[in-house]
């Protein structure tokens, strides 16, 4: 392997030719490797939908989800079952393991379908797979506002999709606050009756009368003719001439109907709001990338096409509510800032100790990696995001250890031998194993996170990535490009600040001599050490056990948008919900920080993981100005919306971490819904008791009133009725049916048809506004002859269960909320500590989940990374010093180091969370750096000079790696300071390398020196 190294050193040329050929490469590698803004992550997840037309949700449960769910418990690979069961449709969500093979996945999900299909009632539709793909949501909102009808407004919406989805990395957009453009059939109960048709009549004629087809060819003169029937509905001006046959002879639509040609009840409402001006109606766009897309192209191809149609297609205000490239260009141009300010202060770090010339030898390993390393994540298929930019940035402070302890000591031995070729040479002998074996123990710490699992493995998956090909680049690098570069600049002649770095070095060498020889020859100065290093660990560990050090999944930090989300109660129209949300607006106005925002009525936030739909939902997307505290803007908002007493209106923030959802979320689990709506009401009242614990909801907020239409069936089968065809009849008649499609390029129109229920409407989209009496009054045709509905129906009042939940089979209702002022762990620990007071029957069952199952999970799987990294690391140190008493010395540092790691999270307010446990990680591959560095050294001196008395040996080899240990030790905390401010989210992993790296090198220069002397082994004696 030596040879290796001096091939490069010799082969100049041939190097130089390599240095050129990886940087081309490289810069290629970092303008060609995909953008975003977060780490894309895809779980293998199935949702299995079923539609069961007029099917209670207790008849969907026990009919479709529960056999649904018994097929798939035995799938291969399965994680977890949830379902809902709502009226007339169920939704199966079947997750994965996180590591399973995705196309195979959902492809055994297929074949499980088919294998159930047969035994499902046969009214029901075939069930339907889809997949999951946490990372769709949305790169740009854009809303439109203007002066512009609603015809208008819905033309524009149609036009720009078209011409955005044409867009090269455009996956699609959706458009909100339109309406579609719909023909309506309103049918007059009692015309109908008149001339004794059913309504089911009017859209058999309808459908009937639209239809073009190819009836076959004719021969003639030696040519063959194709034959087109075009019976097509064309116009919608037709609908109301179509004919329809009945006793007395043919009439027409408009004789029993009347028909509107215009625009379809609406979905959603938008509107847009600049500079705390009232809110004006809007058209909001959502723009989604394809997968793997590059967020940053997309998102400008989508502005720049917008800003081309201003003043023609667009005449209205266009205001980017949210842009994700925006944002991922500020995280660049903010870590590639951090970067270059860590490059500095290691390179100033270096001046100030070794001298300029060692300086850019060692600060040329940082670029020279990176770009070797950005050849393997590009080839690797991973992508540049804030994960992975953060990846790079820790790197910084780890890669530069092998430049630097090269460089030091080509450095100090061209001093001694007045040769830099020879330095060189003898450098590489000495450091090139030590350091390899350095190099793998901290990759070894690292790969075990590939096997992290759920989304939070596939959402860090990019740091095990990184920063194994930045040490694998690093170690190349330093070992064969290093010591060319240091042969070539290095400079035999002192300047007068060399000379001083010269003279300080041997002075502090000199101090630490006498210090280590003083602490050698007394034993009881080694006991009190050793003790004091055991009673401060135990007090360390305390820290968090006790929750002065706290514990949080993933910090919050400063957001640049904030979204709410408001909901009413269930069955609720959209106007009342417009209502309660114009009451949310106007707390908006009033509060500066907010730049501005966009509203939509009937869905909710795109933001959310498990987003809700329906007219009795809102979402406002709020954004905020520069100087705005995100914190502190929600915290207003939550007290001036607690005041609206119609609506329920929460506020968030985007996730700072990966996909998850509420912080605290505590799931019942039971057979009896009673029970379970019981025991989650009392959980409710004592959830929102706990200090800390806001935006509480409950999944029986769903619970409400429905009238039960019950059918006589002996009364109904003499008539010659089912209760199917009943359903069907009411159906059509209330909810309305689209009897047909009139087609046209790029514009298709909907022809639906009801009853005009209320015949006094106003708005064909209004039909609907009755009485239960108005339902029973209707007549429904039967072979005897028209029959009034009331006479075989009777209507009740009754409580409505519109979902049942399942969790792995087992019925289920669930509390979730926020945390404010006090972290989820605090508030799921304070509801355990009094959940005797929600008397809980025996039948059901608790689970904590949200982010305190989160940080259980991941806290205890990185817990088994570090173990297998350990035992990686383990095997690296036995094969490279054929010792277990020295291996036990080295891997002893690392839990000593938790001194450092937990005393500086304290000392800093910093939480214990995932990304310090990624800090602790990685410290623990610095530390051994250092260690075996130390070790090697006294291995050696020892094996060289068997005469020399145990005591010296031991000091001078301490002595004599004492500057390469203290220069790594310095530029790494120094690297760190630039990161540990560029972020809440990764400043409790930077102070945890920070605090625990340099209380680990008080660790590696004297605890490892005093064990080495008290129990050398056999190799010293």
């Amino acid at each position: 392997m030596i040879g290796l190294w001096t091939f490069f050193l010799e082969r100049r040329q041939f190097t130089i030719l390599v240095v050129i050929a990886l940087v081309v490469a490289g810069g290629y590698a970092a303008v060609a490797i995909p953008k975003e803004s977060a780490p894309e992550v895809k779980v293998p997840i199935g949702i299995v939908t079923t539609v069961f037309p007029g099917a209670s949700a207790a008849d969907v449960e026990s009919l479709i989800t529960n056999e649904l769910e018994d097929e798939f418990s035995g799938l291969e690979n399965l994680s977890k079952l949830t379902s809902s069961s709502r009226e007339s449709v169920s939704s199966v969500v079947v997750e994965f393991d996180a590591r399973a093979d995705l196309d195979r996945s959902i492809r055994n999900l297929k074949d499980a379908v088919d294998r159930v299909r047969p035994g499902l009632p046969a009214e029901a539709e075939d069930p339907v797979v889809s997949e999951v793909n946490f990372a769709d949501q949305p790169i740009l909102i854009v809303a439109i506002s203007g002066d512009y009808l609603p015809s208008e407004l819905t033309r524009l919406g149609d036009d720009l999709e078209s011409r955005l989805t044409r867009l090269p990395g455009v996956s699609r957009i959706d458009v909100s606050g339109t309406r579609e453009r719909e023909v309506q059939v309103v049918v007059n109960a009692e015309r109908l009756s008149q001339y004794g048709l059913r309504i089911s009549d009017v859209v058999m004629a309808l459908q009937s009368a639209n239809a073009s087809l190819p009836v076959g060819s004719i021969a003639m003169n030696d040519v063959e003719y194709a034959l087109q029937l075009k019976g097509s509905i064309e116009e919608a001006a037709e609908v109301g001439n179509i004919a329809i046959q009945t006793a007395q002879g043919p009439i027409y639509v408009r004789d029993v109907a009347f028909v509107s040609d215009g625009l379809a009840r609406p979905a959603t409402l938008s509107r847009l709001s600049e500079g705390g001006e009232p809110s004006t109606s809007a058209l909001t766009l959502y723009v989604y990338k394809n997968s793997g897309g590059n967020i940053v192209t997309v998102a400008d191809r989508v502005k720049t096409e917008l800003e081309a149609l201003e003043g023609t297609v667009i005449s209205g205000d266009v205001v980017v509510s949210y842009d994700a490239g925006d944002q991922v260009k500020k995280d660049l141009t903010e870590l590639t800032r951090v970067g270059f300010e860590t490059m500095l202060l290691v390179g100033a770090v270096l001046l100030i100790t070794i001298g300029w010339r060692e300086s850019l030898i060692a600060s040329a390993s940082i670029p020279l990696s990176f770009l070797i390393a950005f050849i393997g994540l590009l080839a690797s298929g991973n992508t540049i995001n804030f994960i992975s930019l953060f990846s790079l940035i820790l790197a910084i402070g780890i890669l530069v250890d092998s430049g630097i302890v090269i460089t030091e000591a080509i450095h100090t031995r061209t001093r001694q031998l007045g040769d830099a070729h020879k330095a060189a040479r003898q450098a590489l002998e000495e450091y090139a194993w030590p350091l390899i074996a350095g190099t793998m123990t901290t990759i070894a710490v690292f790969f075990p996170l590939f096997f992290l699992s759920g989304i939070i493995g596939e959402f860090i998956s990019s740091i095990p990535f990184t920063l194994i090909f930045v040490l694998l680049a690093s170690i190349f690098v330093a070992l064969g490009i290093v010591p060319l570069i240091a042969v070539l600049f290095t400079s035999r002649n002192q300047s007068a600040l060399e000379k001083m770095q010269e003279h300080w070095n041997e002075e502090v060498q000199a101090w630490y001599r006498r210090f280590l020889g003083r602490l050698l020859d007394s034993r009881r100065a080694q006991n009190v050490f050793l003790i004091s290093i055991t009673l401060s660990l135990i007090a360390a560990i305390a820290l968090p056990v006790t929750g002065l050090v706290k514990s949080v999944f993933f910090p919050g930090e400063n957001a640049e948008f904030i979204y709410a989300e408001i909901d009413i109660a269930r069955g609720s129209t959209l106007g009342a919900t417009d209502i309660a949300t114009r009451m949310a607006e106007e707390v908006l106005y009033a509060q500066p920080g907010i730049e501005s925002f966009v509203t939509t009525v009937g869905a909710g936030s795109m933001f959310n993981q498990n987003p809700q739909s329906g007219a009795h939902v809102a979402n406002i997307t709020i954004q905020l100005k520069d100087d705005a505290s995100s914190d502190d803007v929600m915290s207003d908002l939550r007290e001036s919306f607690a005041q609206i007493s119609s609506a329920n209106v929460r506020v968030y923030a985007p996730e700072g971490g990966p996909p998850s959802g509420a912080p605290v979320v505590i799931t019942f689990s039971g057979d009896d819904l009673n029970e379970l709506q019981k025991v989650v009401d009392d959980a409710e009242v004592l959830l929102g008791s706990i200090s800390g614990a806001t935006d509480i909801t409950t999944s029986t907020g769903d619970v409400g009133l429905q009238f039960a239409l019950e059918v006589d069936k002996a009364k109904a089968t003499a008539l010659g009725l089912t209760p199917v065809s009943i359903a069907q009849t009411l159906r059509t008649s209330i909810q309305g049916v689209t009897a047909t499609t009139i087609r046209n390029p790029g514009d298709d129109i909907d022809v639906t048809v009801k009853l005009a229920l209320d015949p006094g409407y106003t708005d064909a989209g209004t039909t609907n506004v009755a009485t239960p009496d108005s339902i029973r009054t209707l007549s429904i045709e039967t072979p005897q002859g028209p029959v009034i509905l009331g006479s075989i129906l009777t209507v009740s009042l009754e409580k409505n269960t519109p979902v049942i939940r399942h969790e792995n089979q087992r019925r289920i209702e669930t509390i979730s909320s926020f945390a404010e002022g006090a972290t989820p762990v605090e508030i799921t620990r304070a509801f355990e500590e009094r959940m005797s007071e929600l008397n809980m029957p025996q039948s059901v069952s608790m689970k904590i989940g949200g982010e305190t199952e989160e940080i259980e999970r991941s806290f205890r799987e990185m817990g088994i990374a570090f173990l297998a990294g350990v035992i990686g690391m383990l095997a690296i140190l036995v094969l490279e010093f054929n010792s277990f008493r020295r291996t036990f010395y080295l891997l002893s540092v690392i839990p000593l180091a938790l001194i450092g790691v937990f005393l500086g999270l304290f000392v800093t307010g910093q939480p214990l969370s995932f990304s310090s446990l990624l800090g602790i990680i990685a410290l623990s591959g610095v530390i051994i750096n250092h260690a075996i560095i130390l070790l090697d050294s006294m291995q050696r001196i020892h094996e060289e000079h068997h005469t020399l008395p145990h005591r010296d040996v031991v000091i001078d080899a301490s002595a004599s790696r004492l500057r390469p240990i203290f220069l790594t030790t310095v530029t790494t905390v120094v690297g760190m300071i630039p990161l540990a401010n560029v972020s809440p989210l990764w400043g409790p992993l930077a102070f945890a390398i920070m605090f625990g790296l340099a209380f680990a090198t008080i660790l590696t220069l004297v605890l490892l020196p005093i064990l080495y002397y008290r129990w050398p082994g056999k190799l010293a004696r």
